[in-house]
């Protein structure tokens, strides 16, 4: 911390080092996984710095965020700005800010509902849980918060391309709990809602949901109009649902040790991911491009199609039900060692995905790391159609 003349100000950031690696192997959606590149191991550097200044009412903040990687397949070093913005307060209670802001609302885990201007696939999960949701680039906003009293909290924003939200948090220290709803507008608008309430010294019950309208999810269809090459298929946007409302919730409890031991369990349900028969199309697709491609028919078409639909199914979830676990114990080891263990499971198919984590502290500066994840599943199950079935990477990170 640092104080000028008038300003006073607050440097903080972290210099992280990684190596990755990712093992490729051949499924049904990618039989030459060759073709779309090899998760290659390589050397990823990250430089995140921030700062703070404030001087009466006005505070200026920004995150940026420096990364590249080296090796096969390797991504060129690129600035981001995650965050940039000053805020002014009015009175005591009313602040305006503008700028670009990463705001989060909710208490999922797994999947977050109200992270309504955020793809989940954009979420790096090999990092840790202060770092996941934090190292992404904000939304360019003139916003507003307002606390009218002790327990309710008002605030909106408006970006430069036209999304806009309002918010209403309440707090309920009689009943130990909190409650937020929300009302956003974009291309999918709706409403949302996060409630969460303490049970005694242990328990956290939580529920997270969004509702909006239309789906953005392609239909996937066997085209079987006349001359249709067979294996080729329709990708049908929203399937004529714009004016339905597809609801996403996010339902979860959580139990901590007196030893700081720490413990979730969430169901997630999303309506605008593909149901039973549809999915049932998807993989008669798969099996029909298969049996095409090991006949020599049609030359290398089955083989292009099975690419075209791997691309159309590139997403963190496909489908509607899913649970995920989490355990984990912040100090072990007279609290130098960090472990999560972590699983996203499929409930239609029985697949999923498995994490571990496991973090060193060297004093307050220097961490050390291990992380890995496997996706398990047989058959046409969704995370046994992704090519990188286990993958991991080992990380140092000064902080400073």
């Amino acid at each position: 911390v640092g104080a000028g003349a008038e300003w006073d100000w607050l440097v903080n950031g972290l210099v992280d080092a990684r190596a990755r690696a990712g093992e490729s192997d051949a499924t049904r959606l990618a039989p030459e996984p060759d073709r779309i590149g090899r998760s290659a191991p390589d050397l990823e550097a990250t430089v995140v710095a921030g700062a703070e200044a404030w001087r009466g009412p006005l505070a200026v903040a920004g995150r940026i965020r420096a990364c590249g990687a080296a090796g096969e397949g390797g991504r060129p070093a690129h600035l981001h700005v995650d965050e940039l913005y000053a805020e002014y307060a009015l009175a005591p209670e009313r602040f305006l800010y503008a700028g670009r802001r990463n705001v989060v609302y909710g208490r999922s885990l797994g999947v977050n509902p109200l992270d309504v201007f955020l793809d989940p696939a954009d979420v790096d999960r090999s990092k840790n849980t202060a770092r996941r949701r934090s190292e992404i680039e904000g939304q360019d906003v003139l916003g507003f918060e307002f606390l009218p009293g002790d327990r309710l909290t008002l605030g909106g924003y408006r970006t430069v391309d036209g999304h806009g939200l309002l918010a209403g948090a309440l707090t309920l220290p009689e009943w130990q709990s909190d409650l937020t709803v929300l009302l956003f507008e974009e291309e999918r608008p709706g409403a949302g809602l996060s409630f969460s309430r303490t049970l005694g010294e242990a328990v956290l019950v939580y529920a997270d949901a969004a509702v909006r309208r239309g789906r953005d999810r392609p239909v996937i269809r066997a085209d079987r109009r006349p001359g249709a090459v067979p294996g080729t298929f329709l990708a049908v946007d929203g399937e004529g649902d714009r004016s339905r409302l597809f609801p996403q919730s996010s339902v979860g409890m959580g139990y901590a040790l007196p030893s700081g031991a720490g413990f979730n369990l969430e169901y997630y349900f999303d309506a605008n991911g593909y149901t039973s028969g549809e999915w049932r199309e998807i993989i008669d697709l798969v099996a029909e491009n298969g049996a095409l491609r090991e006949e020599g028919r049609s030359g290398g078409l089955p083989l292009g199609n099975l690419l075209r639909l791997g691309a159309r199914l590139d997403r963190f979830t496909l489908r509607r039900h899913y649970a995920f676990l989490r355990a984990q114990h912040p100090g072990l080891l007279d609290g130098a060692l960090a472990v999560e263990a972590t699983a996203f499971h499929n409930l239609a198919d029985h697949g999923g995905a498995l994490g571990l984590r496991v973090e060193h502290e060297y004093g307050p500066k220097l961490l050390l790391g291990i992380q890995g994840r496997y996706l398990y599943g047989k058959g046409m199950d969704e995370f046994a159609l992704r090519t990188v079935k286990l993958s991991g990477s080992v990380y140092a990170t000064v902080h400073f």
